[in-house]
């Protein structure tokens, strides 16, 4: 009886750990560099370099399906952040390279002759990793150009929508991160 109660006890505290760390459990969709699949949540920055801020969960799944454009009326389109996934003609300084010769979207995606789509990290490399060579930029009003790592690009793209839509929409402000809010969405670093 005295080791039944004990198992009980035990198999209770595991669960209320379970319970209040049950992101501590949950499985990240492993996004591989090319693929047709729209993944539901990706993790940005598992390598990250910062010992302050570390990975930063991301819901593709949201992004691309709810009202999260800059002005909330519509989902945001895949080209906005797959830059690479519209035609030449329909690039916009900085943006220099086009890989489609249409626009990439949802239904495109779902016909059997279209190509793989990129993830970000299959051409913004990490910072210190030679295996190809990373983008660069020389945005408006600077002279040296701006070396496109990940890093750079996620914060750059992100920062910048981010910022846009709570320019556009105020009631956003403090439900959705701005480019001086890091912690809502980086993990801290234990």
């Amino acid at each position: 009886m005295r080791k039944l109660l004990i198992l009980i006890v035990a198999l209770g505290c595991l669960a209320v750990l379970v319970v209040a760390n049950g992101s501590a459990f949950t499985v990240q969709q492993e996004i591989p560099k090319e693929s047709k699949t729209q993944p539901k949540e990706a993790v940005l920055d598992k390598d990250s370099q910062s010992d302050k801020y570390g990975e930063v969960a991301f819901n593709h799944e949201n992004h691309a399906t709810r009202n999260y454009s800059v002005d909330g009326k519509s989902p945001i389109v895949c080209v906005e952040c797959h830059h690479t996934d519209q035609p030449a003609t329909a690039l916009q300084a900085p943006l220099k390279t086009s890989e489609r010769p249409v626009a990439l979207t949802a239904k495109l995606l779902e016909a059997a002759d279209t190509k793989l789509v990129k993830t970000c990290r299959a051409c913004h490399l990490q910072a210190g990793d030679d295996s190809a060579p990373i983008p660069t930029v020389t945005y408006p009003g600077k002279t040296a150009p701006t070396k496109l790592t990940n890093e750079v690009a996620y914060h750059t793209n992100c920062n910048i929508c981010h910022d846009k839509a709570i320019a556009a929409r105020p009631t956003l402000k403090g439900k959705a991160p701005g480019s001086n809010d890091c912690l809502p969405c980086h993990k801290p670093v234990s």
